[in-house]
């Protein structure tokens, strides 16, 4: 397998593996669907972003129209609205620098403003929920602004709130995603097992951050307890080795329709550097 069709296999397998892990409170799993979203809809998101993934990594497209192929090529096939559109924002620049984070980082600053408009663009397809912020909210009309100022990704997503760590991900360098692939493979050691590990690091970042996609439907007061409640069960899952005990939470977040989509996009990107490090699953 050529070096560029094993990064756009990384990708898909980093969306597969996070939707299948379970239990995985408040998301989308094999055993849990939401009304508007299905579990099938994931796999069907996954599979049909391939071919773009493939351009992406060959550079036969630049970061922010890959972003908006994957947005228009998936939402054409699955029909579920906002599948994976958190996960692209990450997955892009970093399929386009084969998994390296130093990289891609680069390749955000050197991004320009047609890059943030192809952004915008992707975002009307999709139209997932975001948090407000002035000058950086994808429900107003930004386009202008975007065209005046000639603003790329790197400068757009430095106006995100502190919270959004998506966004903060173009800024840092990408440092939770590279976090999280020393995390994974550090936990994978211990575990044995891709599912269990998956799960432990998305109760990690969940115990540690407050959910972007949370505070956007529910507010900040009620993310800062599903933070400080995962890390309850996180620290009793410690001393069990049970992961059972997430269960109960997951049966507490769902019945609230409370989804923590941020993490799980966090945890995509994490694994996909940590595949691409070469981590064996």
């Amino acid at each position: 397998m050529e070096r560029y069709e094993r990064t756009a296999v990384n990708a898909v397998l980093s969306m597969l593996l996070e939707v299948s892990a379970n239990p995985k409170p408040g998301n989308v799993d094999r055993e849990d669907d939401f009304d508007d979203l299905r579990y099938e809809d994931f796999l069907i998101s996954s599979a049909s972003s391939f071919p773009v993934f493939l351009k992406i990594a060959r550079n036969e497209m630049g970061i922010g129209e890959g972003i908006y192929r994957l947005a228009e090529t998936t939402s054409r096939i699955h029909k579920a609205g906002n599948v994976h559109f958190g996960a692209f924002l990450l997955l892009t620049p970093l399929v386009h620098a084969q998994g390296n984070v130093r990289k891609a980082h680069e390749a955000i600053k050197s991004t320009t403003h047609l890059d943030s408009k192809f952004v915008k663009k992707a975002f009307e397809v999709i139209k997932p929920r975001v948090m407000d912020a002035e000058n950086l909210d994808l429900r107003d009309e930004v386009e202008r602004m975007l065209e005046e100022r000639k603003m790329n990704l790197y400068e757009w997503m430095k106006l995100a709130p502190e919270e959004n760590f998506i966004a903060g991900e173009y800024v840092s360098g990408f440092r939770l995603s590279s976090d999280g692939a020393r995390m994974l493979s550090d936990i994978i050691g211990i575990e044995k097992d891709i599912n269990r590990a998956t799960v432990h690091l998305y109760m990690k970042f969940l115990s540690e951050l407050v959910d972007p996609l949370i505070i956007a439907k529910k507010g900040y007061g009620l993310a800062e307890k599903v933070r400080d409640m995962a890390g309850d069960y996180l620290e009793l899952y410690l001393k069990t080795g049970n992961l059972a005990v997430f269960e109960e939470f997951d049966r507490k977040l769902l019945s609230i329709r409370v989804n923590p989509g941020s993490v799980a996009d966090l945890v995509i990107a994490s694994l996909f550097v940590a595949l691409c490090r070469g981590l064996e699953i």
